[in-house]
């Protein structure tokens, strides 16, 4: 039942991500673009930056998970193995080389959820920067546009959420693929 779970949660999540994402990255920027024409130009450079590095990280982490899932299928294989051969193991005195298997199994999966933890570590501080350094942009433009006269601040307010619709749908996308 577990494993029915899993998997109808699994097409729950991909259908709705799929379906919600697109609609949220297309209104934000309808919105965005109907709230300032010539501030919606730091979207085309935020919406692509954002999109390529989530992608390169999601992209390198992709086969560290499908590696990390064959190890702990190695770890739970060998340890089956140890359970129901303990007689025998006791038996012919085998504890140390089962132990040595064992250690080895667990480790390589040490070894690859290490790697694999570093990679998610990297993930925040990267999407951090991005949405910081945009909403840096936005608030730098849309003053020189309060300045002027051509925005109000109201508008800089929204368009800030917009901004950060945007970046979430773009997030939600790439981490659907992966």
């Amino acid at each position: 039942t577990n494993d029915v779970q899993q998997v109808q949660m699994l097409v729950l999540l991909a259908f709705t991500l799929m379906v919600s994402a697109p609609i949220m990255c297309v209104g934000g920027i309808i919105m965005a673009l109907g709230l300032d024409v010539p501030l919606s130009a730091v979207l085309l450079a935020v919406v692509p930056v954002l999109g390529v590095s989530v992608g390169l990280i999601v992209r390198r982490m992709g086969p560290l998970f499908r590696t990390m899932q064959e190890r702990l299928d190695g770890v739970n294989r060998v340890l089956r193995e140890q359970i129901t051969g303990n007689r025998v193991i006791r038996a012919f005195v085998r504890d140390g080389y089962e132990e040595k298997r064992f250690r080895h199994a667990n480790t390589e999966l040490t070894d690859v959820s290490v790697a694999t933890g570093r990679l998610m570590a990297l993930m925040f501080p990267t999407v951090m920067t991005v949405v910081n350094l945009s909403s840096i942009a936005v608030v730098w433009f849309g003053a020189h546009r309060i300045d002027s006269g051509g925005m109000q601040i109201g508008a800089l307010t929204a368009f800030l959420a917009y901004l950060m619709q945007i970046v979430m749908a773009v997030m939600m996308a790439t981490f659907m693929f992966m």
